[in-house]
């Protein structure tokens, strides 16, 4: 949500000047339902609005080009599970209005969408989301050329930090143990070492869940279904 504390640092004098105009479509304004009105997306009352509802309501509003949520669910784990069943996010978590952005391996719950991460102790991020559970976070594909070819996630919710002791920690563990042993320099071969191996992660380590809220999904081979490009899953 906008603030007076945010508008200030704003180099734009006036906050209607980063809002679009009703009526002023631009050429890549992506396609929507015709009985859709400019109002119902990038509201003229821009009080009390954030930039979820002016950028991307659109895309919840109009029907056209949406893949049913299910099939988003199915596409969203297929693009972050990468080689071994992670990929490589960056998360943005925030305190006391100070951002900070960190490099992160996750690993989706393809029953549920939630995402896992694994993380020592006292580090800055799990200090924020300590005292502030909202996060964001985004995987991008590399590409010679975004605009062309897009393939990622952006991701809006909720982070719960989980110690050995918690339950959801051993689901989290079920999720993520998996797509560890590949990266190890020396995984465990035999079922004592990889027990021992668990065990020191549940006294050691902190489980983060991450629950999505909301969720864009950018693929732009999905055109050649006569898909729209920007999908959004929303819990």
């Amino acid at each position: 949500m906008i603030t007076a504390s945010m508008i200030s640092f704003c180099k734009a004098e006036d906050i209607k000047s980063i809002y679009f105009k009703p009526g002023d479509k631009p050429k890549q304004h992506i396609p929507f339902d015709e009985e859709i009105k400019c109002v119902q997306c990038h509201p003229v009352k821009i009080k009390d609005i954030d930039g979820y509802t002016a950028a991307t309501m659109t895309l919840t509003q109009s029907k056209l080009g949406a893949m049913p949520k299910s099939d988003i669910e199915k596409r969203i784990v297929e693009v972050v599970s990468g080689k071994h069943g992670r990929e490589i996010f960056v998360l943005s978590t925030s305190y006391n209005n100070k951002p900070l952005s960190t490099i992160i391996e996750l690993v989706v719950d393809p029953e549920t969408l939630s995402f896992y991460s694994m993380s020592e102790k006292q580090t800055e991020k799990l200090f924020q989301m300590f005292y502030n559970d909202q996060v964001s976070f985004a995987y991008v594909k590399p590409a010679e050329n975004y605009f062309k070819d897009v393939l990622g996630v952006q991701v809006i919710g909720k982070a719960e930090l989980l110690t050995g002791e918690d339950p959801e920690f051993e689901r989290g563990l079920e999720i993520y143990f998996p797509s560890l042993i590949p990266m190890l320099r020396l995984p465990p071969d035999d079922p004592d070492k990889l027990n021992a191996l668990k065990e020191d992660v549940r006294k050691t380590k902190i489980m983060t869940k991450f629950t999505p809220e909301h969720i864009v999904l950018k693929d732009s081979s999905l055109r050649a279904q006569g898909l729209r490009l920007t999908q959004i899953w929303e819990k």
